[in-house]
């Protein structure tokens, strides 16, 4: 089913697949959590492309959806909106483990 909200389609939800052998924090694991950060913000930057655009299509009149115009820009609000949460439960967790004494 395609998720109406979003033009990517949605990642499964569950738990990732075992791999094989052990992980070492240097290995693919932490690559493919930097590739999703990454991936995330490549989306929500173009989220926000598009809402800029239908933004300009409206005033230069070429469409006369404002409707589509709306949605378009309050999807691209709550992406930012999210990803800012996430970034900010990230710095607070880094501010966290700086606290512990070992």
């Amino acid at each position: 089913m395609v998720n109406p909200i979003s033009p990517h389609p949605a990642m499964p939800a569950g738990p990732a697949p075992a791999s094989a052998g052990p992980r070492t924090p240097g290995s693919a694991e932490s690559s493919d959590f930097a590739a999703q950060l990454r991936q995330q913000l490549e989306q929500v930057s173009y989220m926000q492309g598009e809402a800029d655009q239908a933004v300009r299509n409206l005033v230069t009149g070429r469409t006369d959806s404002v409707t589509e115009v709306l949605t378009t820009a309050r999807k691209a609000e709550v992406a930012f909106s999210l990803l800012m949460e996430i970034r900010n439960k990230l710095v607070d967790a880094y501010v966290e483990l700086r606290q512990i004494r070992v």
